[in-house]
């Protein structure tokens, strides 16, 4: 039941792999993979209360479980619920390996908010780890540019931009035509 959980996920048949989930989840209650999956698969079908509640029970079974503290800071952020977000983010950078996708995403929750300058600290935790990709990079330079933009710093905004740009993020091109002139 599981592992066909796993292979419908992997196929893209989501709404099977909840019934695989559950079907195991009946025969082992506290089944943390189980519920971490089935998580996995309701965000998928854009379930993200029924994500949550999945991430909720795993949790519970597992609380440095810092994958699903991501997972559900991801299911909060699409409900708009970014305080919630930022401390599941918050979680998920204290055990993940590769933290800057959080600090991304985290940043952006805090942009949402309106805290600009915390936004713009997690941004820059991103662009100055020697290990972070490409894409991570690209990111928080283009949300750090557009902050600048909105806070009137508007050339130094514009050199993050075509940073961006020129790491191959083309999202960043339009706002370079719109800003940057």
């Amino acid at each position: 039941m599981f592992s066909e959980g796993c292979d419908n996920i992997s196929r893209n048949k989501y709404s099977e792999a909840i019934r695989n989930f559950s079907d195991a989840l009946k025969i082992s209650p506290g089944f943390l993979e189980a519920y971490e999956n089935r998580g996995v698969a309701k965000y998928y079908l854009m379930d993200y209360k029924g994500a949550i509640e999945d991430y909720d029970k795993a949790l519970g079974i597992n609380p440095n479980d810092f994958n699903t503290y991501g997972r559900r800071g991801w299911a909060k952020y699409r409900l708009t619920d970014y305080n919630g977000a930022i401390a599941d983010f918050t979680q998920a950078i204290r055990g993940a390996d590769d933290k800057t996708q959080y600090y991304n995403i985290r940043g952006q929750a805090k942009y949402q908010l309106g805290d600009f300058e915390e936004a713009i600290s997690d941004f820059d935790k991103v662009i100055i780890t020697f290990s972070a990709g490409k894409y991570q990079k690209s990111m928080a330079l283009y949300w750090r540019g557009m902050i600048k933009i909105e806070l009137g710093r508007k050339e130094s905004g514009c050199k993050d931009l075509k940073e961006a740009s020129r790491l191959g993020l083309e999202q960043a091109d339009l706002l370079i035509q719109v800003n940057c002139r």
